[in-house]
């Protein structure tokens, strides 16, 4: 299992470099940065880490497969793939819903727009010559110039059955979002029937109930999106109290810290994403660092 640490789309991008070169300094495997609407932009994030570190690997969740023609995606992390070998990981997704629809991309079949997405990035990275007449993708005769020696992992990123079994068809894994505890974990394996990464919030006190309690608000917010529930009844709970905060994310003083983490991995993520609290993440970190590390 890898350990990965996630800068917050919320934060101002020119705070990324110190960040990153933190991120690394303290022995993370990968360093996640976000493409939310409207903030900053996956693949220029993604270069801007690779390039002022030299070790940790780099994702980007996500990359919405309705605003991407995969010609010129696979180009952008072709490039990012030959200048920084073995280090870069991009995810796609469907884009969230109103965002698509706010900027009139939203496909007409977003499940199309990201299988075929997807198959085709691959297959341009990976080398191939590709002639497609699909249903949202339309390439003709269209090769990469200058290929990757590794191909760099491509994933979906999603909570639903159907993007899971696309991953498993054309992707390389998939990555599920915060909120997922380890029950979420093992049903998305099985479904996909690959294995991928989680993203997880991160709340760590000597307090243990005022660690869960941190992370309520933002628990109960995904709560009422309506967006989530399925990850709720992975779960097994009806409310966003404190036990609920516990199964769904990685909360608590460090013994139940590493325990969270520990069972992400046992359920089958191969890279558990930490999302720290927003207000105080420099001192949460340092903290996970020093506390919890050494026991995984």
């Amino acid at each position: 299992m890898r350990l990965g640490l996630l800068f917050r789309p919320e934060w101002p991008p020119e705070a990324l470099p110190a960040f990153a070169r933190r991120a690394e300094r303290d022995g993370f495997d990968e360093l996640w940065v976000v493409e939310d609407c409207f903030l900053a932009g996956g693949l220029t994030m993604a270069a801007t880490a690779l390039a002022v570190t030299e070790r940790i690997g780099v994702g980007i969740g996500l990359l919405p497969a309705a605003v991407r023609n995969p010609a010129i995606a696979a180009m952008e992390i072709a490039g990012l793939a030959r200048l920084h070998p073995g280090r870069l990981t991009a995810g796609f997704g469907h884009g969230v819903e109103e965002w698509m629809r706010q900027i009139g991309a939203r496909p007409p079949n977003r499940l199309v727009a990201l299988e075929e997405t997807v198959d085709a990035v691959r297959r341009l990275l990976a080398g191939d010559t590709l002639q497609v007449d699909g249903g949202f993708v339309h390439l003709d005769s269209v090769r990469l110039d200058h290929l990757p020696r590794e191909p760099p992992r491509v994933f979906i990123g999603t909570t639903g059955p159907r993007a899971l079994e696309i991953a498993g068809r054309v992707a390389d894994g998939f990555l599920l979002p915060e909120a997922c505890g380890p029950a979420a974990v093992r049903w998305a394996c099985g479904v996909a029937g690959v294995s991928g990464c989680v993203y997880a919030w991160f709340s760590i006190d000597d307090d243990r109930d005022a660690a869960a309690e941190a992370l309520r608000p933002g628990l109960e917010a995904r709560r009422r999106s309506g967006r989530y529930d399925r990850l709720f009844e992975l779960a097994g709970v009806d409310s966003v109290g404190l036990d609920a905060v516990r199964a769904m994310a990685v909360a608590g003083n460090a013994g139940d810290c590493a325990a969270g983490v520990r069972a992400l991995g046992e359920a089958g993520a191969k890279s558990v994403v930490l999302v720290p609290r927003e207000r105080d993440a420099a001192e949460q970190v340092g903290r996970f660092v020093a506390d919890v590390m050494p026991r995984l």
